[in-house]
């Protein structure tokens, strides 16, 4: 494999034991949940009838929570498209939001969850 397609973060699937939720943020009430195909410290790869018109350099505001933990918004930035699917990267990740990651995807790896 080449060096430039390489991933820059190793990747890993939620399991229902270690839930992660992502919904897009709106000015509303009803917010459209997002199903996390799988999860890196740098992004996701998403999918949901709500991402079918997003195009590549679009930037979304979503709603993050890792398990139980506390509710984090985040920006992302639309990498690539397919069908209903999208990889997000994440952009200016708050600290916190990010030592939670970190803490998610380790505990996944030490289960054997890496994708």
């Amino acid at each position: 494999m080449a060096s430039n397609e390489r991933r820059r973060h190793v990747r890993v699937q939620p399991t229902p034991s270690l839930p992660v939720r992502v919904a897009l943020a709106s000015d509303g009430l009803m917010r459209e949940a997002l199903d996390v195909m799988d999860l890196s410290v740098g992004g996701f790869a998403l999918s949901s009838p709500a991402l079918a018109g997003k195009k590549a350099g679009d930037r979304l505001r979503m709603h993050l929570t890792i398990g139980t933990g506390t509710e984090h918004t985040v920006e992302g930035l639309v990498r690539w498209t397919k069908g209903d699917g999208a990889g997000i990267e994440l952009v200016d990740l708050p600290a916190n939001a990010a030592q939670e990651l970190g803490r998610y995807i380790s505990e996944l790896l030490e289960r054997g969850g890496a994708g």
